[in-house]
């Protein structure tokens, strides 16, 4: 099949007019005519219903342009990348993350990323608070949790395990929670985000099923680490993901609570800007990270 063609027969259906289109390609209206024709013969489909004063798109014509458009993007920018692959990259790749995220699991990621790509300049946003990816100029954002929709595409590289812990000083004082509904009795580390305070928590009861437990914070940060030093004080019992504590838990500096009640999963996303026009130094990032993360599944 003839990408210019399909290319082209997008263009037709969001204009409503093949002289539009023509126009738009700086061609004939014959020629861009042929195109069409020359498409729907390849196919075997008829993908317009043509008369002197309307052109509207058939049943088939409608699913092509349904389920094609991103097929079509995402064959180019295969396309693309295979011809750049061997090409140095060049300008600035500029990503965002959490500022514990992402010193503690990502930068070991994007200096080897730098390393093999020295003529990339990178340029890292460590903020714990989701900055606007288009109104800051971001072409990357790594984010964790669960995304809020939106116009931005989200690509998931990975699960994201949590669990609750708390100091053994804070647990000597305040006693260790053996049920879900004991959390409520307990002094909370919460962590305020831009859309609001995480003060209820999703655990997995005996039923196997996902249940939302309101808790009390007698401390509250916007910040992931500051959540980490709180549980370290003896402040409260925090939820965090594994790889945030692990360290801590294997030194005993902190010890998880009810284990038979495992926090819900999140998950590990990659979030940019656009599915189309993605710049070589972006698609190659995020295949590099793709393959990071399968490695640890």
């Amino acid at each position: 099949m003839n990408t210019e063609d399909f290319q082209f027969f997008i263009r037709v259906a969001d204009l409503g007019s093949i002289s539009k289109a023509a126009q738009d390609a700086n061609i004939s209206v014959s020629v861009a005519s042929q195109k069409l024709q020359r498409l729907e013969q390849q196919l075997q489909l008829r993908l317009f219903h043509r008369t002197t004063r309307k052109l509207t798109l058939t049943e088939e014509g409608r699913a092509l342009l349904e389920h094609g458009r991103h097929w079509i993007a995402d064959f180019i920018h295969l396309q693309e990348s295979l011809k750049l692959k061997d090409q140095p990259l060049t300008g600035t790749l500029r990503i965002t993350t959490s500022a514990t995220f992402g010193t503690k699991i990502l930068m070991p990621v994007i200096t080897e990323f730098a390393l093999l790509h020295s003529e990339l300049k990178i340029h890292l946003d460590l903020n714990d608070q989701n900055i606007d990816l288009i109104q800051q100029g971001m072409d990357l954002a790594i984010r964790i949790g669960q995304l809020k929709s939106s116009s931005l595409v989200a690509k998931r590289l990975n699960t994201n395990r949590r669990l609750l812990c708390a100091s053994p000083a804070y647990l000597q004082k305040y006693g260790v929670p053996k049920t879900l509904s004991d959390l409520k009795l307990h002094r909370c580390i919460l962590q305020q985000h831009g859309q609001g305070l995480t003060n209820h928590w999703h655990l997995i009861n005996e039923d196997g099923e996902v249940e939302q437990i309101h808790v009390e914070g007698y401390f509250a940060t916007n910040s992931g680490e500051g959540v980490r030093q709180a549980a370290l004080a003896g402040l409260g019992i925090s939820n965090h993901s594994i790889w945030h504590v692990a360290d801590d838990l294997a030194t005993g500096k902190l010890v998880q609570i009810l284990p038979d009640y495992p926090v819900e999963a999140t998950a590990i996303y990659a979030v940019f800007p656009h599915r189309e026009l993605i710049a070589p130094k972006v698609q190659r990032f995020l295949d590099y990270l793709t393959d990071y993360f399968q490695q640890r599944e």
